[in-house]
């Protein structure tokens, strides 16, 4: 019931579903062919030195496969964001939009335990998330390796690394990114101050994205693996912080 109801809140709102979509048209899209399309045809190992030791199998490779697949490679952590941003435009929106909507009373009245109510929200905003996660990589995927097919001569991804992150981390990041905004939104009577201070939760990856850009990070399996437990052990933290945070009485006093 609480899912249903929040997926249909988000339909209804024109900014969140706008904002929604625009993420897979950059990501997948937009970056890929700025990125491609404007690579150099003659490249030197001297040109490809400083962040040689970071692509997997270099040796084995060109110079300008070394640049290519480095490159790629870099775009890994938009993916880890998306799915961190994308939940806060619903989950932020699904306590405070409700407080200035009076429509939480009803929904507070309800026989339904408090972390049922939340489960029901944090679905609502992780499972689409994940799902324009997902469509997203497969546009990305698709466009790489038809545009890299004629340097590498197979298609380079998605490989383990980029399987791994997609399908196991990025889904732990957008369950966290959830928890967290409903926590934030829970104690907060302002859609947009709530969505803010959410949002500097990408911070971190947006560290990761250009220190792998730069040269001085690349994200292998065993750094994903130990990521992903961490994340998840920050999920079971914020789920009983939400719980915790989400106090019916106050919520209805003190914020209404």
């Amino acid at each position: 019931m609480v899912i249903k109801k929040e997926f249909e809140e988000v339909l209804k709102n024109k900014y969140i579903l706008f904002t929604m979509s625009s993420f897979p048209l950059v990501f997948s899209v937009l970056i890929p062919l700025i990125y491609l399309f404007a690579l150099p045809v003659n490249v030197s190992w001297a040109d490809v030195a400083a962040f040689k030791g970071f692509v997997p199998g270099a040796d084995a490779m060109t110079p300008r496969q070394v640049l290519v697949a480095f490159i790629v490679q870099c775009n890994l952590p938009f993916y880890l964001m998306m799915p961190s941003v994308i939940p806060t435009l619903v989950s932020s929106y699904s306590i405070v939009g409700e407080k200035k909507c009076g429509t939480l009373e009803p929904l507070l009245a309800t026989p339904a335990s408090t972390s049922d109510i939340l489960a029901g929200k944090a679905l609502a905003a992780v499972i689409p998330s994940v799902l324009i996660t997902w469509a997203s990589f497969l546009i990305y995927a698709v466009l790489v390796d038809a545009m890299t097919y004629g340097i590498f001569g197979y298609a380079i991804i998605p490989n383990t690394l980029w399987l791994f992150a997609i399908l196991v981390t990025a889904p732990l990041f957008a369950a966290m990114s959830v928890y967290l905004s409903i926590v934030i939104s829970s104690r907060m009577n302002d859609i947009r101050a709530a969505q803010q201070v959410s949002a500097v939760f990408v911070i971190p990856i947006m560290g990761v994205f250009i220190m792998e850009l730069f040269g001085y990070l690349s994200l292998t399996i065993e750094m994903l693996l130990a990521l992903s437990i961490a994340v998840a052990l920050m999920d079971a933290l914020l789920i009983k912080a939400s719980v915790k945070a989400f106090d019916r009485e106050e919520i209805l006093t003190r914020y209404a």
